[in-house]
């Protein structure tokens, strides 16, 4: 019995780091499916992220519209059939027993909400065409940083029924950045347990993110100043929205 549905999303991200984000769901000790989200990739790039994740289901929209990881991530949760869902970055690679340690929390109780600081690994530590999975797992933990994600990201948990009920991520927040402090915000407002999976010290559950450049600095340098200025209403959504719901019946459909 499968118990996880992970889902993914992505724009154009084929490449070497979302091979390894797949193998690593592949060696985890509990099954799951994956559910690869694309929201806007050009066909051609589509079918190359699909040569990599055979057998995994899908949904691809092609679309000019400016990236939203938040409508990307509840596309894959509307459609989530197991008892459990998660989103979880494609530039991310976990190790083995996340999952399994997932399913021991849900087992006490259901009613839990799961994120974690991830280990930000250093520029050169490993190149991310290099890493062979399982072998390199020891070459993770020797190569990470003493830096950790400053809070919450790239891996979001919880029962179907709460991604349901609370109808996904916020929708009216564009490109990415807050989305994963919006919802650890709102869970605790709908009375679910909140645990971050790095606080509880269980061994092989590391979550590493393959380094690439900052895309808020890249924003900047660039002097993009679309992107930022959806980053600061994503940033002034989340500190002045109370409610827990903030789409409609409409939440993971392409809009």
């Amino acid at each position: 019995m499968t118990d996880f549905t992970v889902v993914i999303p992505v724009r154009d991200r084929q490449g070497p780091r979302l091979r390894n984000c797949l193998r690593s769901i592949e060696l985890q000790t509990v099954d799951a499916e994956v559910f690869i989200a694309d929201y806007g990739s050009t066909p051609e790039n589509y079918a190359e992220t699909m040569k990599m994740a055979p057998g995994c289901r899908s949904h691809y929209h092609q679309t000019d519209k400016p990236w939203s990881l938040a409508l990307a991530r509840n596309i894959g949760l509307r459609r989530a059939d197991t008892e459990y869902a998660l989103v979880f970055d494609a530039d991310l690679i976990m190790e083995p027993r996340v999952l399994e340690s997932l399913l021991v929390i849900y087992m006490a109780d259901p009613n839990t909400y799961i994120s974690t600081q991830v280990v930000l690994l250093d520029e050169g530590a490993i190149n991310p065409a290099s890493i062979e999975l399982p072998r390199d797992y020891e070459k993770l933990r020797y190569a990470k940083s003493s830096q950790r994600s400053e809070g919450w990201g790239g891996l979001d948990s919880a029962h179907r029924d709460w991604w349901n009920k609370s109808q996904g991520f916020d929708e009216r927040m564009k490109w990415w950045g807050w989305e994963d402090v919006d919802m650890w915000k709102r869970a605790s407002r709908a009375g679910l347990r909140r645990f971050r999976l790095s606080d509880l010290d269980i061994p092989e559950t590391e979550v590493y993110h393959q380094w690439h450049p900052n895309v808020v600095l890249e924003a900047r340098r660039l002097q993009n100043e679309e992107i930022l200025k959806h980053i600061t209403l994503n940033e002034r959504m989340t500190k002045r929205t109370s409610t827990v719901k903030r789409n409609d019946e409409n939440w993971g459909r392409w809009r």
